[in-house]
């Protein structure tokens, strides 16, 4: 065989291997393309858990468009779980508010149509029922203003007006303002001795007055007959911790995680005789986020609650 023949046989060999291994290469290639295309087609589907995975083999742009799938995958799955919390929270929600405006509407209702069928006709009855009427009435136009504002809040409507006012001469204030539901539930309300006569804060005045008195109302409402509530605010470095402590009935721990929660009751009987909407906390919750001041409880079944939280100063 003379070296010409040798040559073009060697020249042959080497090419018939260089196109089966483009072959080859470019069935791998086509194959993990398939793969690609396969998972693509399933997630547009709806199949969002799908994955693509590819050999180290695998040429790098056909890995660098299986990453890009995978990632694209993973955060459409993140998408879809969150809508699908959102849902749930929504229907929970709409469920929750439809329950909780039909009871006073029914109850109005009831006391009304007792009136009309005749009752009214009777001094002692009749101005009963309206007085249980207009209870209902009240307690329906609170859930629907903690509605508004906590409607407001979680849209980003609700726009703060921060400035630097006296927290100690606000507690006094709203301690003023209660003084009088405390005493009809035998319960005293004092500012803390250790609250400076004066101590700034820098916040929305308007939207912490609705803090403080949700949470002294609170604690009012959840004491025990003889008991005390007790609000105060002192430095603490560069801020203020304010608190409001209760020797109230207490919150067992298994409670304590979800009690900001909307329409969260940790005794929905006793809430409901004592006139709660389900909304006070979770407002609080949300103004005091918004005041970069996360909210701290504290509590033991039968011994007390305390709520902490730190403003700016």
């Amino acid at each position: 065989m003379t070296p010409f023949v040798v040559s073009l046989l060697v020249l042959t060999i080497a090419s018939i291997s260089y196109v089966a291994w483009v072959i080859t290469v470019q069935r791998r290639l086509v194959r993990h393309l398939r793969e690609v295309s396969d998972v693509t087609d399933a997630i547009v589907k709806g199949a969002v858990k799908g994955h693509i995975n590819l050999p180290p083999s695998a040429h790098s742009d056909v890995r660098r468009v299986a990453e890009s799938v995978n990632n694209l995958a993973e955060k459409a799955s993140k998408d879809i779980s969150e809508m699908r919390r959102l849902e749930r929270v929504r229907s929970e929600f709409i469920g929750n508010v439809s329950h909780e405006l039909r009871t006073p509407i029914f109850s109005v209702q009831g006391y009304l149509e007792t009136l009309l069928d005749g009752a009214v006709d009777d001094p002692a009855v009749s101005r009963q029922f309206l007085e249980k009427a207009y209870s209902n009435a009240l307690r329906l136009n609170t859930l629907l203003s903690d509605l508004i504002d906590i409607s407001r809040i979680e849209s980003g409507e609700l726009r703060l007006s921060f400035r630097y006012f006296d927290m100690a001469e606000l507690m006094r204030d709203v301690v003023h303002i209660l003084e009088l539901r405390a005493e009809q539930r035998n319960v005293s309300v004092i500012v803390d001795p250790q609250t400076p006569d004066s101590i700034t804060v820098y916040g929305d005045k308007e939207r912490l007055t609705q803090v403080l008195t949700n949470l002294i109302d609170n604690a009012i409402k959840y004491n025990v007959p003889g008991g005390t509530v007790t609000v105060g605010a002192v430095p603490e470095g560069k801020n203020v911790r304010c608190s409001i402590t209760d020797t109230g009935i207490g919150i067992p721990e298994e409670h304590l995680s979800r009690i900001f929660e909307r329409f969260y009751r940790v005794d929905k009987d006793r809430s409901r005789t004592v006139g709660g909407t389900g909304l006070g906390l979770a407002i609080v919750k949300h103004i005091l986020e918004a005041h970069q001041a996360p909210v701290r409880v504290t509590s033991e079944a039968g011994k007390g609650t305390r709520v902490k939280f730190e403003l700016k100063g």
